[in-house]
């Protein structure tokens, strides 16, 4: 038997919801609050702004990334417009976790207001996030070639990173030529976005007055951002949590530190997806034809 949509969008919340706040739940029961707490009241506001900024040009990035992948299928977008359909998918993402989404809503809207296929829609956004995925397990690759101590040699990140780039672009020509022409457009782009976001990590860091190693840290931060890329929680919200507190352990660092550095970042995040909520009841302004 079939459920109805309506139904399963409810379940769908519901999952999402009992897994944030079962994670949180797991990690605040395994971290001293007062220590957290005292880690947060010793932030140095400077480099908390740092942060924001770094987030915000990852966010332009981004926005420029997909529409480029818009370009690609006969979408043409002014930026500004495009920015702010990429601002109401970040509010829904965070805030409204559920039915369509961010990006089912952006297709929505495309669709009606270009008349373009809805199957094409969603490839564009789903090479979107591939590109994203990219650049993140780049970025991941580069920073475990600096680790010491590994059972493989440094140079196989290296490696890893080449031939998985030919094999990627080797996909996009055979399969997906619409986009193999803006492959390195698209690209820098994408590792655009994820290095302004490795900057906020640092700028939290900084933030924390964190003294020592950073590498581990920022390692611990691609990680989690890999694995928030998988929408089983509210905004990554409480799995981000998780994978600090555990390679807290591993790297033998201070959980306080790991734990805040992650709340951090995703309380920025929702504070930048903030603007988003605009949209929602201005949906006008969307229009490809909105004069204002």
């Amino acid at each position: 038997m079939k459920m109805p949509k309506n139904l399963f969008s409810i379940f769908k919340i519901l999952i999402k919801l009992l897994l944030t706040a079962g994670a949180l739940y797991w990690v605040f029961s395994n971290v001293d609050t007062k220590a957290l707490g005292a880690t947060l009241a010793q932030a140095d506001p400077i480099m908390l702004f740092g942060s924001f900024i770094a987030f915000f040009f990852s966010q332009l990035f981004a926005s420029s990334r997909v529409r480029t992948f818009f370009e690609c299928i006969g979408i043409e977008l002014s930026e500004w417009l495009n920015y702010k359909l990429y601002l109401l998918g970040m509010f829904y993402n965070m805030f409204l976790p559920g039915g369509i989404g961010g990006d089912g809503y952006k297709i929505f809207l495309l669709r009606k207001d270009y008349g373009v296929e809805t199957r094409k829609l969603v490839m564009a956004v789903f090479m979107d996030k591939l590109s994203g995925l990219w650049a993140l397990t780049i970025l991941l690759l580069v920073l475990l070639s600096n680790v010491s101590g590994l059972p493989v040699p440094a140079y196989w990140a290296w490696l890893l990173i080449g031939a998985g780039t030919a094999g990627y672009y080797l996909m996009l020509r055979l399969w997906f030529k619409q986009y193999s022409g803006s492959f390195v457009k698209i690209h820098l782009k994408a590792l655009g976005g994820q290095t302004c976001q490795l900057l906020c990590a640092l700028f939290i860091l900084y933030t924390l007055r964190v003294e020592g190693a950073l590498l581990p840290y920022l390692l611990l931060f691609m990680a989690s951002s890999l694995l928030a890329l998988f929408p089983l929680t509210i905004g990554g919200l409480g799995a981000r949590e998780l994978v600090f507190m555990y390679g807290a352990k591993y790297f033998v660092l201070d959980p306080q530190i790991a734990i805040t550095i992650s709340l951090l970042f995703y309380s920025i995040s929702a504070l930048s997806s903030l603007p988003g909520a605009y949209f929602v009841f201005h949906t006008k302004t969307l229009s490809k034809d909105y004069v204002g």
